[in-house]
């Protein structure tokens, strides 16, 4: 990092000599400066992932409650390493034809969960408000966390979507089946009173 960090100072001084920068445009590097710097620490979380244990997969699927929005839980499974879905539906056998919320927890510890939850926590971080003919996504914060929101409209059926890091660890995707973002909102909520 201090390769990086000598060319981007190497770079401010060969700017400053040909041109003169105003004070708003140093203060502006300055603080692009710090927060590279304090997102490169050792001592930050995304870091302290890296030498966290993960959570077995029944660990991992003991996190999912037994209700969700009022939906109760159908069928769990795990597709990838550190990561379980939940599905929950009024319908005993969701399938595509019903409405479902799935719940999928990605552990965000060890070298394979830390390169996900980092790049997942760098586009929640961006700012996000698009618009289309047939879907929207934006970035926003709701009870103090950063999430991702995107819905879309397929055939007359709803979709959507919500994403968020809980716990500066794991990361979570909620889908809605059938189901509009404000069902995915009180769904968070739900699943915000579980202890991870």
């Amino acid at each position: 990092m201090r390769p990086l960090f000598l060319i981007l100072i190497f770079i401010l001084f060969v700017t400053s000599s040909c041109k003169q920068s105003s004070d708003k445009e140093n203060n502006v590097f300055e603080e692009k400066m710090d927060e590279l710097e304090n997102s490169t620490k050792v001592g930050s979380w995304q870091q302290n992932l890296i030498t966290t244990e993960p959570l077995q997969i029944d660990q991992l699927k003991a996190k999912l409650p037994k209700q969700l929005a009022g939906l109760p839980l159908r069928s769990t499974d795990s597709p990838a390493p550190q990561t379980v879905i939940g599905t929950y539906s009024l319908s005993a056998d969701p399938n595509h034809e019903t409405e479902n919320i799935t719940v999928k927890i990605l552990d965000g510890a060890g070298n394979y969960g830390f390169g996900h939850v980092n790049a997942v926590h760098k586009m929640i971080s961006m700012e996000v408000n698009n618009k289309g003919d047939n879907n929207w996504a934006k970035t926003q914060d709701h009870q103090g966390v950063r999430i991702l929101l995107k819905e879309e409209l397929v055939k007359d059926i709803q979709f959507s979507e919500l994403q968020y890091i809980k716990q500066s660890r794991y990361h979570i995707t909620l889908t809605g089946r059938r189901y509009d973002s404000k069902k995915l909102l009180q769904a968070k909520s739900d699943l915000g009173k579980t202890d991870f």
